[in-house]
């Protein structure tokens, strides 16, 4: 049943458990990157300063967020949104897969 669960609502488990990182997380510290553009030695990314960006939105503080990258306020709507979609299928008993056949 737990396996199910978590085949199920993978999707919604991975971004809360992403959003609770980001918001417990202090932007200001240097941290481990999976950017790829990063480890081969590139200086710039469109995407890299994204998840700094969430967490100074956690904090509250706008301008650090927007500074850390402009997009950030608009991922967090979006991701918010995504969860919102997930949840009111996990609640109504619709699953993912449900969705698709």
């Amino acid at each position: 049943m737990i396996l199910r669960f978590l085949q199920y609502h993978f999707e919604l488990l991975v971004w809360l458990a992403g959003l609770t990182l980001l918001a417990l997380s202090d932007p200001t510290q240097h941290h481990f990157t999976l950017c790829l553009w990063h480890h081969l030695g590139f200086d710039f990314c469109p995407g890299c300063g994204l998840g700094r960006s969430i967490a100074y939105l956690f904090q509250l503080n706008i301008a650090a967020s927007w500074q850390q990258h402009p997009l950030g306020i608009f991922a967090l709507i979006v991701l918010f949104v995504r969860i919102k979609q997930l949840l009111t299928n996990l609640f109504h008993g619709r699953s993912y897969s449900h969705q698709h056949s």
